[in-house]
């Protein structure tokens, strides 16, 4: 019999069947003889995928797609709880003003603002509560947060660096459309930072206060505006 064929690693930074987050980056699209594809829940940039829904990663071979050069194609998928109908909706979904989102600060500029990459629409009930399954974008939309709307009542004399960090998933509101990009604010007590690594272990922190987060590995602590809690599927 002949042997069997050796099994294919695929260049993830997450296991098949883990949850992953919007934003979260999942793996290089081509690597040595193996391609991923991007399919529903994630999009593809600058080389990249990354996950445009909160669901499981997953990912099947691209049926029997192999080039001369033998390389092997494989389709990425990030599968919603609410499943594909979710999907649909957000075709044409983009942010309006007054719209919650899930959104990744991409660069912080000091001392003025912060570029965030919004990925998804939180929907709001009529009561303002959020406890409905978040909406994703089919690519993601530029925004911008400046340093008076990250706090309530904040001035200039805030320090941006203390409140939010490239690679924080926040939840914000749409404030404005700018010329080039949307205006956000976190400036809500249930808006700011959801989730954070710390810079020393790669760890997840936990919010200890509304303007801290601790590393469960290292104890360290670091100044975030960190978001009241609240029901986000």
């Amino acid at each position: 019999m002949p042997p069997s064929p050796a099994p294919v690693t695929l260049p993830l930074r997450h296991k098949i069947g883990s949850k992953v987050t919007p934003g979260d980056r999942l793996g290089i699209a081509s690597r040595g003889r193996v391609r991923l594809l991007a399919g529903g829940g994630c999009y593809l940039r600058q080389g990249q995928l990354y996950a445009s829904q909160l669901g499981t990663l997953g990912a099947h071979r691209h049926g029997d797609s192999t080039t001369d050069e033998g390389v092997v194609s494989w389709i990425v998928n990030v599968n919603s709880e609410r499943g594909a109908g979710l999907m649909a909706m957000a075709v044409s979904a983009g942010p309006q003003i007054g719209m919650v989102v899930i959104g990744r600060v991409t660069r912080v500029n000091r001392p003025s603002h912060a570029l965030v990459d919004m990925v998804a629409i939180v929907p709001e009930a009529k009561d303002g509560s959020t406890d409905q399954a978040i909406v994703p974008f089919p690519e993601p939309f530029s925004g911008t947060l400046r340093q008076n709307e990250i706090r309530p009542k904040s001035s200039l004399e805030v320090e941006i660096a203390e409140c939010i960090r490239p690679g924080d998933v926040i939840l914000a509101r749409v404030h404005a459309n700018g010329e080039r990009d949307f205006i956000l604010t976190t400036a809500e007590a249930e808006l700011g930072v959801i989730q954070a690594i710390c810079e020393s272990s790669g760890c997840e922190m936990t919010p200890t206060s509304w303007k801290e987060m601790q590393c469960p590995l290292t104890k360290v602590k670091e100044p975030r505006k960190v978001a009241k809690p609240r029901q986000v599927r």
